[in-house]
């Protein structure tokens, strides 16, 4: 009786286990369609049902080698958005650049929140499988072309929208995760890549 209960409390546990992945999955999907849309198309980002966490700034300081007397990447400075996903695991973190001859370039992206559990193997599988499945779909619109980003965590995927959106950048849409080495993390979402383009600020940003 005992070995009995025992196995049926395990597949009890595998089972809730399983259904929280697939759950993460349908809404890491839901949360990337989102942020792909809203950076495609130059619109706001579709925040319905989401709690609004407040903005802030971020300030990245210069990039410098040892021996090289000056920065060899400038620092710069991001207003950032921020949304959280009630009862899960993820929030929302729209940015939008310093604004360079009047433009700004925007991001959106998905990440872990502060107090969430790590992401384990099997929901990086599942996650994984989820966004091949859907970088499939966005390619047999016509719309999109390959992209892959540097091969240098556990998972690299990415997609890149063929042409520019309304904004002259070309977007990318990708997935990072890093399972095998701490500290893991989760980055997912879409960008607009290019240094020289975007579209009048939104946010306010300090001069």
């Amino acid at each position: 009786m005992r070995r009995i209960t025992l196995f049926v409390l395990l597949n009890l546990s595998l089972i809730t286990s399983a259904g929280a992945s697939e759950d993460l999955s349908g809404v890491w999907r839901d949360l990337f369609t989102r942020c792909r849309i809203a950076v495609e198309t130059g619109k706001e980002f579709d925040a319905k049902g989401l709690r609004d966490l407040g903005r802030d700034m971020r300030t990245v300081a210069p990039k410098t080698a040892p021996g090289v007397p000056f920065p060899f990447l400038p620092g710069y400075q991001v207003t950032e958005q921020h949304w959280e996903v009630p009862g899960a695991r993820f929030v929302i973190v729209e940015a939008e650049y310093a604004p360079v001859r009047g433009k700004s370039r925007r991001s959106c992206k998905i990440e872990l929140g502060p107090r969430a559990e790590s992401i384990s193997a099997a929901e990086e599988a599942r996650l994984t499988a989820a966004f091949v499945a859907e970088r499939d779909r966005l390619f047999s619109t016509g719309y999109y072309e390959q992209w892959n980003p540097d091969p240098v965590f556990s998972t690299n995927l990415g997609v890149r929208l063929a042409g520019n959106n309304p904004h002259g950048c070309r977007v990318v849409s990708y997935l990072d995760i890093e399972t095998q080495h701490a500290p893991s993390f989760l980055m997912t979402g879409s960008a607009e890549q290019d240094g020289t383009c975007g579209a009048a600020p939104r946010f306010a940003h300090p001069q």
